[in-house]
């Protein structure tokens, strides 16, 4: 196997050094295995493979059933945290004392590998963190707290194909959102429960939290609103994209870029709010309203540099879609792994990715990085 590793290396034009720093190893430790001197697990072949964009046994020379080390984590603690949030009801406190800043910066730690899509080890942090929360004696510390946590908790089941947990968490936020009575974490809770509820279909009961929220937020005279309620437009959006209403979607997508014009970006609960973000946005609309030709168009002019992975790898995964939509096959799938180098938790479950991959299998699409991206999707590419 180290031959095949170094002469798909060599192929590429890389060093040991860059090959190594793509799989997330030590260049020392790349060395070794394509000397032979050490060998290497059903785990990491997985991300050599993923580093040089290819299958799995183009790497092995036999048939091997690949595994995902990460992602395997995230199901065992998906199932745990759910566990954990139906032992820790809103109603009680846990049973587990607490410090306010030792909540807060695990709660700043969680956030952050979030925004890395290592949604493995957010829910893994999770499930010891949200009993942490409810041990706080100081509630409003607590639910100030917990608002994002919960939305942390909501991404992070949902990426990873968990929508009924994710259905939990989200309502443990709208809960802790109106404990605390701050309309602008309402606004923050109900696009949450809202995202969920879409992801399901069912867009119409997300519309109408979303107007209810925006119609408190506009009303009222809380700081820091205006980002939110700019987000809220967004989700409508795609709420009314989904209900085939284009002309209303179209009204608000305009109206959060106003919005965002006037704002620019900002980073407050987690939203990476601002003109790039509406951007992403219009680009999914314009996909999911057949014009992937525009969607592409609109991505020209999208800087990433700085916005989180969690966001950049939503843009990957639609320019994918948008390049196999109009037949430009290579394209996707280098789109389709540029997403998975930036969050392949993310792009290895994710669903949009998936059926991108399927759609260009359909079509004949047969090279080696696309199979090698099925096969650590776990698609058959026969």
């Amino acid at each position: 196997m180290g031959d095949r590793i170094r002469a798909r290396r060599e192929l590429r034009g890389w060093s040991v050094r860059y090959a190594a720093s793509r799989a997330g190893i030590s260049h020392t430790s790349w060395s070794r295995i394509e000397r032979g001197q050490q060998r290497t697990d059903r785990y990491m072949v997985v991300d050599l493979a993923a580093a040089l964009e290819c299958s799995v046994v183009d790497l092995t020379g036999q048939a091997y059933t690949p595994a995902d080390r990460q992602l395997d984590a995230a199901r065992v603690d998906a199932e745990r945290l759910w566990r954990t949030m139906m032992d820790t009801p809103m109603s009680g406190r846990s049973a587990a004392p607490a410090m306010v800043e030792q909540v807060r910066r695990e709660a700043t730690l969680v956030r952050g590998l979030y925004g890395r899509c290592d949604y493995a080890g957010a829910l893994r942090r999770l499930v010891d963190l949200v009993p942490a929360m409810h041990g706080l004696t100081d509630r409003r510390a607590a639910l100030a707290e917990m608002v994002p946590v919960y939305g942390v908790a909501m991404g992070s089941l949902l990426s990873v194909s968990y929508p009924a947990h994710a259905w939990l968490a989200a309502e443990r936020c709208v809960e802790a959102a109106g404990l605390f009575d701050d309309p602008v974490a309402v606004g923050v809770a109900t696009a949450n429960r809202a995202r969920v509820s879409a992801f399901s279909g069912a867009y119409r009961p997300a519309r109408a939290w979303c107007d209810a929220a925006a119609a408190d937020l506009a009303a009222s005279p809380a700081g820091g609103a205006l980002d939110v309620l700019g987000f809220l437009h967004l989700a409508r959006a795609h709420h009314l994209a989904g209900l085939r209403d284009r002309a209303a979607a179209e009204g608000h997508l305009a109206e959060a870029a106003r919005i965002a014009a006037h704002t620019g970006e900002t980073d407050s609960w987690d939203l990476a709010w601002g003109p790039r973000n509406v951007a992403m946005w219009r680009m999914a609309f314009l996909l999911d309203t057949g014009l992937p030709e525009d969607a592409m168009a609109v991505a020209a002019g999208v800087d990433l540099a700085g916005l989180p992975a969690v966001r950049q790898v939503y843009f990957w995964l639609d320019l994918g879609r948008a390049a196999e939509a109009v037949g430009r096959d290579r394209e996707a799938v280098r789109m389709l792994l540029a997403a998975e180098r930036v969050g392949p938790q993310h792009a290895r479950s994710s669903v949009s990715a998936r059926e991108t991959a399927r759609a260009l299998l359909r079509r004949g699409a047969t090279s080696a990085e696309l199979r090698g991206l099925c096969e650590r999707m776990s698609l058959t590419t026969q």
